[in-house]
C-alpha cells in the first residue's frame, strides 16, 4: 500500500511504501539566495518532512542533488556536510538545468522509517 503525503495536482510530497521513505525534488521556498542559504533551506525542509512522518535524517538511506551550476559544488558541501552527520547516506550529485533559474539546488531523499 503506498501512503501519499501532502499530495498536490502533479505530486505529493512524499510517498510511504511498505515502510521506505521516498520524497519529491525539493527546492529552495525563498529562491533568491545563494547556495549556501538555498541548501539550508532545502535541508531544513527535508528535516520537517521526515519529521511528519516519525522519522530523521538519521533514516536517510540516499540523496540525489542537482545542482544548477557545478561550480557551487564546494559552497553546497560546506553546508551539506554540516548537517549530515555522522551517519552519512549514499549520494549522487549531477549539474542540471533546474524548473526556474533562480534555483540554485534541488534535493530528492529516500530512507527507511
Amino acid at each position: 500500500m503506498i501512503e501519499r503525503i501532502n499530495p498536490g495536482p502533479r505530486a505529493s510530497q512524499m510517498v510511504l511504501i511498505d515502510g521506505r521513505i521516498e520524497t519529491s525534488g525539493i527546492v529552495a521556498l525563498a529562491p533568491q539566495g545563494d547556495i549556501a542559504a538555498q541548501t539550508r533551506c532545502v535541508l531544513a525542509q527535508l528535516e520537517q518532512w521526515l519529521a511528519q512522518v516519525g522519522a530523521g535524517k538519521h533514516n536517510i538511506s540516499r540523496v540525489q542533488i542537482w545542482l544548477a551550476d557545478m561550480a557551487e559544488f564546494a559552497a553546497m558541501n560546506a553546508v551539506y556536510d554540516a548537517w549530515v552527520g555522522d551517519q552519512p547516506p549514499v549520494r549522487a550529485c549531477v549539474g542540471a538545468a533546474l524548473a526556474a533559474p533562480e534555483y540554485r539546488i534541488e534535493i530528492q531523499a529516500f530512507g527507511q522509517r
